[in-house]
């Protein structure tokens, strides 16, 4: 079994930040746990090696089974994902306006979507599918993933502005985000900047800094149980712990220490393959 982040080489590193490859086993006469999986800031690929992962939307109760490999957005809301009793998969996790900058994807299209890959890519993604399913090794997975997406990268027409960065800069920092700053360093009004950044992103870039700034005190207790509350919403931008339980209740659905609670009975958390934060 495997819990692993794995850099990209280096032609991809603006498009992509990090394969993550995990591979889980439970007895067959144990159930593998349910994984809290609130809305964050993400947008990737997930190739499925082994079993099927069912998402089920809490706010509406709809289960779905996700594609074997898929191509997705933000997701909107939280969801809990039911795993079977053997998991592996790679996860390519994409920076902030990526896949749209790769795929010319307007991004609000994928919002809370988990699409089917040969339905955007083609056959040619089967090839990159078999060559996953018949790897002996899991150092091969990132390989065959790096040559796949070298290709992809050299077929891009148009190269990085200032404005297809702009997501990032806002993951890595939201409480500094100033929407007025951004948009006219970016020589864009004010609806121009968003319209853009939303078909970049798939939501607005003052909802994309609230989503980040939750996400960012959601892996800071998760990882760091020890600290309290209210130095995590110090910590994390936010004005008071008030507003820290408002972004959880929203994003999460429950409270700061029930989505804490709920996280440490996470799959990968119970076979201790989790050295640091981890999304699937």
């Amino acid at each position: 079994m495997i819990c692993q982040r794995i850099p990209p080489a280096p032609p991809i590193r603006q498009y992509i930040k990090e394969y993550l490859v995990l591979h889980m086993k439970f007895g067959k006469d144990i159930p593998a746990p349910t994984k809290a999986y609130p809305v964050n800031p993400e947008e990737g690929m997930t190739f499925v090696i082994r079993g099927i992962k069912t998402a089920e939307t809490v706010e509406t109760g709809e289960c779905k089974v996700r594609p074997r490999t898929s191509i997705f957005g933000m997701p909107a809301t939280r969801q809990n994902l039911h795993l079977p009793s053997e998991y592996m998969m790679v996860h390519v996790r994409f920076h902030p306006g990526a896949i749209h900058k790769l795929l010319r994807i307007p991004m609000y299209e994928l919002l809370h979507q988990y699409v089917e890959a040969q339905a955007i890519l083609g056959r040619e993604i089967d090839d990159v599918e078999d060559q996953l399913v018949n790897a002996t090794t899991y150092d091969e997975l990132p390989r065959i993933l790096d040559r796949y997406f070298t290709k992809k990268v050299a077929r891009v027409k148009f190269g990085f502005e200032p404005m297809d960065r702009i997501g990032s800069l806002i993951l890595a920092n939201p409480q500094g985000f100033s929407l007025s700053k951004t948009a006219n360093d970016a020589c864009l009004s004010f609806r121009q900047f968003e319209k853009r950044f939303e078909r970049q992103v798939g939501v607005t870039p003052k909802y994309f800094a609230r989503i980040c700034r939750f996400y960012q005190a959601y892996e800071l207790k998760d990882t760091r149980q020890d600290l309290d509350w209210l130095s995590i919403a110090v910590n994390t931008g936010y004005t008071d712990y008030q507003h820290l339980v408002k972004d959880f209740k929203r994003f999460a659905g429950v409270t700061p220490n029930r989505l804490i609670q709920e996280s440490n009975l996470n799959p990968e958390r119970r076979l201790q393959l989790n050295p640091e934060f981890v999304g699937l």
